[in-house]
């Protein structure tokens, strides 16, 4: 989308200028160049990249309501660029040609009216012209650019061209200067070099640095995560961490615990030359918004899933199983272990303990209080596991609740099999 600048409103450009992303890289400037845009993106919805001299223009009249004035905006942005590592230089004015001469003299110009007065007192030099039209300039004896805007705008043109002249139109506001807007992608992927690192807490900085960049990502696009994975290049082959979330979230807080756990497990067999995280597909997230009258705390729902979470990050993905049920009468068989992805169907039986033993354990009836019973259960006929038993709700001397059984076959006897909560 190509946004008409031409302002009917009084804009506010923001210029980032970044000296030198990637030494004599042109395509690694450009893709940092990306990243820092889509970065950029929850702060204005209107962001626009000029690859040709590493910067980033952004319409921030518009986001005054959410983030305060322009100059408040701007010291945000150049806080949290610093904590990603990037120290730009910045400027403000009304017109995006203004605000890219702003950013280079650290200049703050409020309105159209005031570009004139701000930038004249500048050499000649600082304009964006080819190298061929400022020695012409200077030539004829213009020193600043206040000398030039006094010229006849007509008899600029015939001298130096019309190129000159509608430049300074743009610059001034008299022209609209076409500006392609940015869209940030729905995946995101980023990666730095390192030094050769080989213990896994030197890894942590750097991965905290990129997650802080995802994290600023995902709130401009309004999305969460489920899956992240990084990508370890070693001196000797590849190494890929995946951590899978139960739910989506776009929150560094959530995450960086949970990433610190698998590094902890991890054991590297060589030195680390590369770090990559990648998050390949964007969700919806939903925010909740919270209370204005007191704290509040997570929810049930959201505690275990984080408790989850950690288990699965500590202990590993196959280690963390959930359980489902199973049409069977019988207790041990009737459950399963499955995925935490898998949804779970239970069949409730009343007057059946929720805590079964692994194996239930002989037991004389003497020493209980029957409470309740009995149930018979027979089956198992058809897998050579057949039973058949009465089941009783007991009470021991310390007033426990106990599920006790007695069996007929295969080995008849008094059993002791769960316990009531």
């Amino acid at each position: 989308m190509v946004t008409n600048t031409n302002i009917r409103r009084q804009a506010q450009w923001l210029a980032l200028h970044f000296p030198q992303l990637a030494e004599h890289n042109r395509r690694v400037e450009e893709t940092c160049l990306k990243r820092l845009a889509a970065w950029c993106y929850q702060y204005s919805s209107q962001v626009c990249i000029v690859p040709q001299r590493n910067s980033l223009l952004l319409e921030v009249a518009s986001s005054r309501r959410l983030f305060g004035n322009a100059e408040t905006l701007t010291e945000r942005i150049r806080t949290e660029l610093k904590e990603l590592g990037y120290r730009p230089a910045s400027g403000i004015a009304p017109t995006p040609e203004a605000a890219h001469l702003a950013a280079r003299h650290g200049l703050h110009i409020h309105t159209v009216g005031d570009v004139r007065k701000s930038i004249g007192a500048l050499n000649v030099d600082s304009l964006n012209l080819p190298a061929t039209s400022i020695r012409a300039l200077q030539k004829m004896g213009f020193r600043t650019i206040a000398e030039v805007f006094r010229l006849p705008r007509k008899a600029l043109a015939r001298r130096l061209g019309l190129t000159t002249s509608d430049y300074l139109d743009r610059l001034l506001g008299h022209r609209p200067d076409l500006c392609k807007t940015f869209h940030p992608p729905d995946s995101f992927s980023a990666g730095m070099d390192l030094p050769g690192t080989e213990h896994t807490q030197g890894l942590i900085f750097p991965l905290k640095r990129l997650l802080q960049e995802l994290c600023g990502v995902l709130r401009a696009c309004d999305r969460g995560i489920q899956v992240l994975q990084i990508r370890l290049q070693l001196d000797e082959g590849t190494e890929i961490i995946r951590l899978t979330l139960r739910q989506a979230t776009r929150s560094e807080s959530h995450l960086m615990p949970l990433l610190r756990e698998r590094l902890e497990r991890l054991q590297l067999p060589c030195s680390v030359r590369h770090i990559r995280l990648q998050a390949l597909h964007f969700l919806p997230c939903s925010v909740v918004q919270t209370s204005l009258l007191k704290e509040t705390g997570p929810s049930s729902t959201e505690a275990a899933s984080y408790v989850i979470e950690r288990l699965q990050a500590r202990l590993g993905a196959g280690s963390v199983k959930g359980i489902k049920g199973l049409q069977d009468h019988r207790p041990e068989h009737s459950w399963s272990l499955r995925e935490l992805d898998e949804a779970a169907a239970y069949t409730t039986q009343p007057g059946r303990p929720a805590w079964l033993l692994p194996k239930p354990q002989r037991c004389q009836i003497d020493n209980y209080h029957i409470l309740q019973g009995p149930e018979r259960i027979e089956s198992g006929w058809w897998d050579g596991k057949d039973c058949r038993r009465d089941y009783f709700v007991v009470r021991d001397s310390n007033g426990s609740t106990l599920w006790a059984f007695h069996e007929y076959k295969p080995s008849p006897g008094w059993y002791l099999h769960g316990l009531f909560s």
